[in-house]
């Protein structure tokens, strides 16, 4: 009989214990959405500081271009976004705004139009794919969340009371197909980049090795630097389709804290790789330029060398103008890859 007893009073101590978890979990529960905000805003912010000297040189120290001021627009609308998202979880404050912007997909729209070296054809194809998911977008957003939808947003969760969450109701299941033209559109771009990094490989491969040694190394030098650019775009245009599926299948079950962990995840992402592809494109751009080879077969000159070296290089130029074989080798769409690149 004691032993009973004392069993009985240790099951309810072990249930005080755990139904004293549940409640201890709840408010981290609800606090897990301020937290990630603040997570983000921390790296948002430190990754700014990390690039700045960078942004100085190669965005406010260049001319104006379409991507440097998608770069700002970016980066600073980004950091306004994370700072004013932790001032609204840290206060009472309410805020029912939508926040979203394209800026990621028009710098890899320009970065596809720039490696397909700005052909008409592809730049038909991306302005009409881009417009088709704008007004699917548009359309579906009208159809589940618009003026006449029963959608209700408030700053008070039922789950949580008296804690500071964004919550929704009212939206239709249809809201879901918001990310299938989103998807479409990053898996066209994924395929046109892919098709242009497959294409560039077969070239080098097939690139004949009639000249010299050290001219195929020097085409293999330009054909890695234009492969880092291929490559560089498609694993960033993939990690963006895996974002997309992840979203939509948070979404799916349209629970209020999925989506107020979500956003500042999307927001993290889209601000340091759209702002991180514009800086290292730039700077790679810029080391071509200031090293941009003269190949002779039978040797390879860099620009930026000395004085004496240069001399040498011009009298070992004018000793073989009659020499056809030890002519500079043009590579002018390289040239023009560049330039391509450096005004977008």
């Amino acid at each position: 009989m004691p032993l009973s007893t004392n069993f009985l009073n240790d099951s309810n101590s072990g249930s005080s214990a755990v139904i004293g978890v549940l409640l201890c979990s709840r408010p981290l529960m609800s606090s897990i959405p301020m937290l990630i905000q603040l997570a983000v805003a921390v790296a948002v912010l430190y990754d700014h500081s990390l690039t700045f000297a960078r942004e100085i040189d190669y965005i406010w120290r260049r001319p104006p271009s379409i991507v440097a001021a998608l770069y700002l627009l970016d980066r600073y609308l980004g950091d306004s976004v994370v700072i004013i998202g932790v001032y609204l979880c840290l206060t009472e404050d309410a805020s029912t705004q939508v926040r979203a912007w394209g800026t990621l997909l028009c710098i890899m729209q320009l970065r596809i139009y720039a490696m397909y070296r700005r052909t008409r054809r592809i730049l038909m194809v991306l302005v009409f794919a881009f417009s088709s998911e704008v007004f699917a977008v548009i359309v579906i957003i009208w159809r589940t969340i618009g003026p006449a939808s029963q959608l209700v947003v408030t700053d008070e969760s039922p789950s949580f009371p008296g804690q500071h969450l964004c919550t929704f109701s009212g939206i239709n299941a249809d809201f879901t197909y918001l990310f299938i033209p989103v998807f479409c559109f990053e898996l066209l771009l994924f395929f046109l980049a892919i098709r242009v990094s497959l294409n560039n490989m077969r070239e080098r491969k097939a690139t004949p090795g009639t000249s010299s040694l050290r001219v195929n190394s020097f085409m293999s030098i330009l054909g890695a630097r234009q492969h880092f650019i291929f490559l560089h775009v498609s694993v960033i245009l993939f990690l963006n389709l895996a974002m997309c599926v992840i979203v939509m299948s948070l979404w799916r079950n349209a629970a209020a804290l999925h989506a107020n962990i979500s956003i500042p995840f999307i927001m993290l992402v889209q601000t340091i790789i759209g702002t991180r592809m514009v800086i290292n494109f730039k700077e790679h751009c810029s080391r071509r330029l200031n090293s941009e080879p003269v190949m002779i077969t039978g040797s390879i000159h860099f620009a930026g060398v000395g004085e004496e070296s240069a001399r040498q290089v011009t009298n070992y130029d004018h000793s073989n103008e009659g020499d056809e074989e030890m002519q500079p080798v043009k590579s002018d769409e390289e040239s023009t890859e560049v330039i391509i690149y450096e005004e977008l």
